[in-house]
């Protein structure tokens, strides 16, 4: 899909319309997955647990929403360079707010792991975090202002991605075990975009439409799918 849309816009006859049509699918895409966890929230009725779980990850997406449409006001309207800009606040929010949603799931089900899954998910993170410290060392001798600023979405991605694997290694087997699964590659696809992105910023090497939007795209689309499994499933 994602290697269709990238297809799609390179047929279309003006960069203004590419533009456009890159702006309006950027800015869409978390609010569509935002509104589809509001209404598995409201779903779930007077569960004050998932109830409070989805409004919260809701809230996360809304504000990856905001993220986007202040980037896009920025660049475009008021032509300005959008990094770094309020638009970072919004995205980095989506972070902790996503943490605590898989966190009060986790604690719901009172989930248990043994101690080597617990190291593999710790060596997670932290191997991501030296894969994109060591990828920006090998071109650059000095640790800039971008590269730590990188570092913290990093980590927190990295984070964000290890507790979802738990997730779907607690739902396994249930009747959420595919949303899930979904869910975390959705997220999995997010910390890879935003490793090579934050690693582009470093070397002031990231340009509109390039590539790595395409594993954001992909993964609000399969986060959206994933909240759409879950929906049928409640």
């Amino acid at each position: 899909m994602a290697l269709g849309f990238q297809g799609f816009i390179t047929i279309m006859p003006s960069s203004g319309e590419i533009d456009a049509f890159i702006t309006f699918v950027s800015i869409v895409n978390p609010l569509v997955a935002s509104i589809a966890s509001f209404l598995i929230a409201r779903g779930y009725g007077n569960s004050m647990v998932f109830g409070k779980a989805y409004l919260i990850l809701g809230i996360a997406l809304f504000m990856m929403f905001l993220g986007e449409a202040s980037w896009y006001y920025l660049l475009g309207v008021l032509e300005e360079e959008p990094f770094p800009s309020i638009a970072d606040v919004f995205f980095f929010a989506f972070y902790p707010l996503a943490i605590i949603h898989v966190i009060v799931n986790l604690r719901f089900f009172g989930s248990k792991f043994n101690t080597k899954t617990k190291l593999w998910l710790f060596a997670l993170p932290v191997s991501i975090v030296l894969i994109y410290t060591t990828l920006t060392l090998t071109k650059h001798s000095d640790l800039n202002f971008d590269f730590f600023y990188g570092l913290l979405f990093v980590i927190f991605s990295a984070t964000l991605l290890s507790l979802s694997l738990l997730g779907a290694l607690a739902f396994r087997g249930g009747t959420l075990s595919i949303a899930w699964s979904l869910l975390m590659f959705g997220i999995l696809l997010t910390t890879i975009g935003d490793v090579w992105y934050f690693y582009l910023q470093t070397f002031d090497a990231y340009v509109e439409g390039h590539p790595v939007e395409l594993l954001w795209y992909s993964s609000y689309w399969i986060i959206t799918y994933g909240l759409y499994k879950h929906k049928k499933a409640i």
